[in-house]
């Protein structure tokens, strides 16, 4: 008797797998940017890399809750650990109830052991772990690659927020010449904090994130370029451009120029009369342009 496969269409699942070919478009989308490839080599270490005395900086006096609390102070602000380095001393298994072994890493700082509980399997805890991924933790490491890699050198700068020694936020502007004075530890959220002068003489602040931590939209790539955007647009008036650079808007610009400034819309609002196309652009904090045949004629900011 025929097996039941050659009587019916005996389904795998794997006969209807289709190739998927990328196109042109799509390939070009997905290669790496310059800025991508040229900050790879910052990049965190797996555990099973790291040496004894590898040295983290504990980012806020909240780090002392992500240790085992025995013997610890109740609270964390008492004990001052933010700021201060914590050292890397090894790996010691801790046995659960259900008789598996998690791989515990064991830090120092300042004569002090601390015990931080992976909750990863001992037997896979030296791949999975990364050190860009203890938590309020920040890997001097990294720091140092970055500083080796960025300090000295001059970038266009994306991002208009900026801030001031302290931490204030200051006035910032785009895609302006910016030359890197510093790179140093940063916070719980961005663990990097650079230092720059930009192509007026001005000196301010941008914090960044690195690896697989952090905010994605704060990573190199999309805070910096490695060439002048300007060139880009020589059709742009300089008066144009240097309100693009400022964040505003300014009647006769054209769409281009207003998402240069502004970024996208939050919502798009399209209309004609007898003779013209009409739009109007709204943003979440309030800004609306009105364009009419895709030129600027009236904001509201």
């Amino acid at each position: 008797m025929a097996s039941a496969c050659t009587l019916q269409s005996c389904f795998t699942g794997i006969e209807s797998t289709k190739t998927v070919s990328l196109s042109r478009e799509d390939k070009k989308i997905l290669q790496p940017t310059p800025e991508e490839i040229f900050f790879k080599g910052v990049r965190p270490e797996p555990l099973s890399n790291w040496k004894k005395g590898k040295n983290f900086m504990a980012a806020d006096n909240k780090a002392l809750l992500i240790f085992d609390q025995q013997g610890l102070p109740t609270d964390p602000d008492s004990a001052n650990i933010g700021g201060t380095i914590i050292r890397f001393e090894g790996i010691i298994p801790k046995y659960e109830l259900d008789g598996t072994q998690t791989a515990s890493i064991i830090f120092s700082s300042e004569g002090k052991q601390l015990r931080y509980n992976t909750g990863k399997l001992l037997s896979v805890a030296d791949s999975q772990i990364m050190s860009d991924q203890i938590p309020m933790l920040i890997d001097l490491d990294m720091i140092d690659e970055a500083k080796k890699l960025l300090q000295g050198n001059k970038f266009w700068i994306k991002s208009p927020l900026w801030y001031d020694k302290n931490g204030k936020r200051i006035p910032g502007r785009k895609f302006v010449e910016v030359n890197i004075d510093d790179v140093r530890p940063g916070d719980l959220s961005f663990p990097l904090k650079i230092g720059f002068t930009d192509n007026k003489g001005a000196h301010a602040w941008i914090f960044m994130s690195y690896g697989n931590s952090g905010i994605e939209t704060r990573l190199f790539q999309n805070l910096f370029f490695l060439t002048d955007l300007r060139k880009k647009y020589p059709a742009i008036s300089d008066d144009v451009w240097d309100a693009i650079c400022e964040g505003n808007v300014m009647t006769g610009m054209t769409k281009e120029e207003c998402k240069l400034s502004l970024g996208n819309p939050d919502d798009v609002n399209r209309g004609h009369d007898y003779s013209q196309t009409l739009d109007l652009w709204l943003y979440s904090n309030g800004t609306a342009l009105w364009f009419e045949d895709g030129v600027l004629t009236r904001f509201r900011k």
